[in-house]
């Protein structure tokens, strides 16, 4: 256990490996860094790989008067930045951390080099996406929405490192951790509509890559490219093996293929 602390806080973070560029990896919300871990074994042998546990989450300090907004979030994840004195980075974020990591490109435009996007939901969602970050926010529901979303995530395979992650690290977060990820999620949403719209509001975007595997549908990644069309900082890899929400764990080695290639080095 690394602890980062500021102020009454304790962060805990991994800090690993060396090379020219630092990959920062976020984890999504309700989830510890573990998520990580197939994949950061693989990374530090070409780059420094620096993970966290967001507060309240994980090995970090948690507390019934910890504020979790995503502001929060995105004013330790600068603190750390800080503390360990890096000063050029690429993000990789899964899902609904991508909010997070879009903002802080934004506030860093000089250090962000790349933003790497897992499996996050690029377009105007659905209205049963509302009904479940809703649901978890409420504490008679939001039990029956996160095991929804556990079993959807698996993509209907059997996927035994994907499983364990969600149905038993996952599932440690208790309520107040699904609440503030449902209002920052829908918060998000509603202010930007989808994130292909708040990536096209960015003055000086760095170059992204979504690279995701749950959603197979054509018009979706077709919805993508017409973007990196008229966007070509971005661009949109779907994975032909992978079926999880969590490519990165389910494939970590094909994901930091995809990684490299996109980084150019």
């Amino acid at each position: 256990m690394t602890a980062f602390r500021h102020g009454t806080l304790s962060l805990d973070y991994q800090d690993s490996g060396s090379g020219p560029l630092t990959l920062l990896l976020l984890p999504g919300w309700c989830e510890p860094k573990t998520v990580f871990a197939p994949f950061t074994a693989l990374a530090e042998q070409q780059y420094r790989v620096i993970s966290l546990d967001w507060r309240g989450h994980g090995l970090s300090a948690g507390g019934v008067d910890l504020a979790l907004g995503a502001e929060d979030l995105l004013v330790d994840l600068r603190q750390l930045l800080l503390e360990l004195r890096v000063n050029r980075f690429a993000t990789l974020s899964v899902a609904h951390a991508s909010w997070i990591a879009v903002a802080l490109a934004e506030s860093l435009p000089q250090q962000t080099q790349a933003m790497v996007f897992l499996d996050w939901i690029m377009t105007q969602p659905e209205p049963a996406f509302f009904d479940s970050v809703q649901q978890m926010q409420r504490p008679e529901k939001w039990l029956a929405a996160r095991d929804e979303l556990f079993s959807f995530w698996q993509g209907g395979i059997e996927q035994p490192r994907v499983k364990h992650h969600l149905t038993v690290e996952m599932a440690q977060e208790d309520f107040r951790v699904w609440q503030a990820a449902g209002v920052a999620i829908e918060q998000a949403y509603l202010q930007y509509r989808s994130p292909l719209h708040r990536l096209s509001q960015l003055s000086s975007p760095p170059v992204c890559r979504h690279i995701y595997s749950l959603d197979r549908d054509d018009d979706y990644l077709r919805h993508q490219q017409g973007f990196a069309v008229d966007h070509p900082f971005f661009s949109v890899t779907r994975l032909d093996d992978a079926r999880t929400h969590l490519g990165i764990l389910e494939q970590p080695e094909v994901v930091y293929r995809e990684v490299v290639n996109f980084l150019g080095h």
